[in-house]
């Protein structure tokens, strides 16, 4: 009888020794990895959890990568509808500088830099794409480069090759917006009086030159005062991408904490409490110890030692 109790004894010694080594394994793996199980199988009912949380943070950190770029897009959106607000402008007032000297030699050449400014700015692009193409992702959606053409254009087909539709954008509202006006809708006016200016400066043979007469004095008056209302389309537009650019960030910002919570409960769900795991091994250790000292024992016991 006493035989029997020893060998169930000792089996069972046996048998602890084999589980507390296993779990001394797997708490040894969990410090290893961070993780509390090496798949999604060792979380249990956690997992669906875990699974859901973890695809909500993906959405979340990829539409908030979509706009930080759309964020930095409209920097450089904004900042070509500037320049062309601005060579509007300066041309404008270069026209009124020229009538109040009574010297227009000088138009010519304001009139060629802010063309040329004008037409660079409405051809910007982002990361290879024209901003004010509309749905077009190559080309230049204003297809002139001198005065010449822009003179010789008898429709706005000569002038613009863009999409028939505007590039929009959905950020998850359930709305697409509207990255930007095409350049036509922005700057057909405003082609329209520069060619009314080059044609004005032809008719004189290539600079009005001085003294300004009295019908050129009100044409030129008219230039100025076109252009600046054409350019003020430029700053409406200028902040209404400024407005788009506040309204993304706040929203990236926003998708930002909603990541930054996601990842404290998936933490909390999949990474392994190491100060937790410490105690469970120390705990282990000390059975471990307590089962390789009571397997050792049984085993040394035999008829012979007890006779001793």
């Amino acid at each position: 009888m006493s035989g029997a109790l020893t060998l169930r004894f000792s089996t069972q010694a046996q048998l602890d020794i084999r589980r507390i080594t296993r779990e001394l394994s797997d708490l040894q793996s969990q410090v290893a990895s961070g993780a509390k199980a090496k798949d999604l199988l060792g979380f249990g009912g956690a997992s669906s959890r875990l699974l859901s949380a973890q695809s909500m943070r993906a959405s979340a950190d990829a539409r908030g990568s979509m706009l930080n770029q759309l964020t930095a897009r409209f920097g450089v959106q904004a900042a070509a509808l500037g320049q062309v607000g601005e060579s509007s402008g300066l041309l404008a007032q270069s026209i009124r500088d020229a009538i109040s000297s009574n010297d227009g030699r000088g138009i010519a050449i304001e009139l060629e830099l802010s063309f040329s400014s004008i037409v660079s700015a409405l051809n910007e692009t982002w990361n290879g794409q024209p901003m004010f193409a509309g749905e077009r992702q190559d080309g230049r959606p204003v297809t002139i480069t001198t005065l010449d053409q822009l003179q010789a254009a008898a429709s706005t087909s000569d002038i613009f090759d863009e999409a028939t539709r505007h590039q929009t954008i959905d950020i998850g509202a359930g709305e697409p917006v509207s990255l930007s006006a095409k350049a036509s809708e922005l700057s057909t006016g405003l082609f329209d009086t520069l060619k009314s200016l080059a044609n004005l400066i032809d008719s004189h043979g290539g600079t009005i030159g001085q003294p300004i007469s009295a019908a050129d004095r009100t044409t030129l008056q008219n230039i100025a005062d076109q252009l600046d209302q054409q350019g003020s389309r430029f700053d409406t537009e200028q902040g209404r991408a400024g407005q788009l650019q506040n309204r993304f960030e706040q929203e990236r910002v926003r998708l930002q904490e909603r990541s930054n919570l996601l990842v404290k409960e998936i933490g909390e769900q999949a990474d392994a409490d190491v100060a937790e795991i410490s105690i469970q091994l120390n705990s282990l250790l000390v059975q471990y110890e307590a089962a390789a000292k009571t397997f050792s024992e049984l085993s040394n016991v035999s008829l012979l030692n007890y006779l001793r």
